[in-house]
């Protein structure tokens, strides 16, 4: 899954370096903009069949790829 999500920001972002470097900050980074961002939920809800909440766009939770990886994974459990 992880690496699904990786492939998926790359392709957003065009951020080549995310597979070495997975645990770099998205935003701090500028990596993800405003676009890729909403593009990201969008592409995330139609790859893992999960709805994301507006409650749950809280900067902390897109700032790493383990923290998606963990929303995706919450999400799919309930």
């Amino acid at each position: 899954m992880e690496e699904r999500i990786i492939e998926i920001i790359i392709k957003l972002t065009k951020f080549t370096k995310l597979k070495e470097n997975k645990d770099i900050d998205l935003l701090e980074n500028e990596i993800l903009d405003s676009l890729a961002f909403l593009e990201l939920i969008t592409a995330l809800e139609e790859e893992f069949n999960v709805e994301v909440q507006p409650t749950q766009v809280n900067p902390n939770t897109w700032r790493s790829v383990e923290k998606i990886t963990e929303l995706v994974k919450k999400l799919m459990c309930s």
